[in-house]
């Protein structure tokens, strides 16, 4: 089978993925994809809705089928195989160097959009019945840290995310910049 044609555009290049999605990568970085046959690797939710395409292919072979599989981003950034590669847009067909960083398993999951199971809509907040007010609440270092009862959700959800840029910095994702949500 023969890789599909990569296109460049200046500084990026364009690569192209199976169910017409694409990846786009650093146009100097090239040689470390082509030849290969990309495909799409969509990850979905609990309603079946794409949340995360990534773009994979097989390498290695085991009775004429691909023993493993190679993800983009981490064959981009050549990343040893226990270091964690993130997406800092949290868009995993944006494989440019200056969107991948390594990152150790709870900086990767602290990056996470908000969980489909959410009944606020809202990343950190949820409604305390008991009191009739939202509450917020984050974790780190595994520990639950109580943020407080608020009248509205907008407080609650601002409470959120200054904790998370106090806690976790570069790897905060606050419900600001929050998109679809995470299975």
């Amino acid at each position: 089978m023969t890789s599909r044609p990569i296109r460049i555009v200046g500084d990026l290049a364009f690569i192209p993925l199976t169910k017409g999605y694409e990846a786009i990568i650093d146009a100097a970085d090239v040689y470390l994809v082509e030849g290969r046959n990309w495909r799409a690797q969509l990850i979905y939710n609990a309603a079946g809705e794409t949340v995360t395409v990534y773009a994979v292919c097989g390498s290695g072979a085991k009775n004429g089928r691909p023993s493993s599989l190679d993800s983009m981003h981490r064959v981009v950034k050549r990343a040893d195989p226990d270091i964690h590669v993130d997406h800092r847009d949290g868009d995993g067909l944006n494989n440019r160097q200056s969107n991948l960083r390594n990152a150790t398993p709870a900086q990767n999951a602290r990056n996470q959009r908000r969980s489909c199971n959410s009944t606020s809509g809202v990343k950190g907040v949820s409604w305390n019945a008991r009191r009739g007010k939202w509450q917020a609440q984050i974790r780190s270092e595994r520990r639950l840290i109580y943020l407080g009862l608020f009248d509205d959700i907008t407080t609650a959800s601002a409470a959120y995310d200054a904790a998370s840029v106090k806690l976790f910095g570069a790897f905060a994702r606050p419900n600001a910049q929050m998109e679809a949500c995470h299975v």
